[in-house]
């Protein structure tokens, strides 16, 4: 344990630059509070960390593509959509350095991929260790995405409930919306060709993915996040405009039972997908492109600093 600790200072720490990024709206302003927390913690591993506080989404990306030649760790905090952001930055780049996590956001499933708690302490415990794994990125037309795109039945939430309520209500407030927009889910015609392939059907929720969580809810066990291959989903209509095959659809994976005859679900690289020019794609929790798009999986682009054993 204590040549362990010196080994982290010596190799990982004194040698080693580090920023931090963090979006201070996100999890209440959490980590704004406990900034000095944070970075006196950084700084008993990392002989540099320099700090930036975010100002939009477009400034994460830009401040991390400049980051990517400066430093050997980019060590950011925020949600589900600040993760985005800073992969959009970093696949971009020739040299990405490993990322380490610290979850504030209000749902954060890519924390429950990686299995990073979203307590701050435990968080950068994971950091200190510097277990590193690969990790597959998606590309949906000319985008990045980390976990998941979708359209259909509740992938708007993410996006459409107001900054304003998610502070004052966390993830009551996604809920509530979540069932308002479940109760109007749509149908949409979807032709999707991959594996050479063809499946063209009317759906209520479609769902391209590498990840064991969606929207809070663990129902992908079988997931691998770095086998270079997306999970698909296309539910069945039916019952409700195919209410009750989404319910069906994620009650079973729950439970570990067998969802086909809820859903299509397969395995690909690469897939394409047509459907109207009006609907609009959810991109890891975001507004993404409407209508048509491409989606490739890019493997083992980055690397991020995990638990041992993930």
């Amino acid at each position: 344990m204590i040549f362990s600790k010196i080994y982290s200072i010596i190799i990982i720490g004194e040698t080693m630059k580090s920023i931090f990024i963090y979006n201070p709206k996100s999890g209440n302003s959490k980590i704004k509070k406990n900034l000095d927390i944070v970075v006196g913690s950084l700084k008993e591993i990392y002989e540099t960390v320099d700090v930036h506080e975010s100002k939009s989404a477009e400034d994460i990306v830009n401040v991390v593509i400049e980051a990517s030649n400066k430093y050997d760790r980019i060590i950011f905090a925020g949600g589900d959509g600040t993760f985005n952001n800073v992969v959009s930055g970093l696949a971009s780049c020739v040299k990405r350095p490993p990322l380490g996590y610290i979850p504030v956001g209000t749902c954060c499933d890519i924390a429950k991929n990686l299995g990073i708690p979203k307590k701050i302490k435990k968080a950068l415990k994971i950091i200190k260790g510097d277990h590193i794994v690969h990790h597959d990125v998606g590309m949906i037309n000319d985008k990045y995405f980390v976990y998941v795109v979708g359209i259909g039945a509740c992938t708007g939430t993410s996006y459409t409930t107001k900054q304003k309520s998610k502070k004052l209500f966390g993830r009551i407030a996604y809920i509530k919306d979540g069932i308002g927009e479940f109760l109007k889910t749509p149908l949409s015609h979807v032709k999707l060709t991959c594996n050479g392939n063809t499946i063209e059907e009317t759906v209520p929720l479609v769902l391209i993915m590498n990840t064991y969580s969606v929207g809070g809810i663990k129902f992908n066990r079988k997931c691998t996040l770095n086998d270079g291959f997306f999970d698909i989903v296309l539910v069945h209509n039916g019952v409700g405009k195919g209410r009750f095959n989404i319910i069906k659809f994620f009650l079973a994976g729950i439970l570990g039972l067998r969802k086909k005859h809820s859903a299509v679900t397969m395995s690909a690289k690469e897939i394409h997908v047509e459907v109207e020019e009006s609907l609009t794609w959810c991109v890891d929790g975001e507004e993404g492109p409407k209508g048509n798009v491409h989606i490739k999986n890019l493997h083992n682009h980055i690397q991020i600093i995990t638990r041992d054993g993930e």
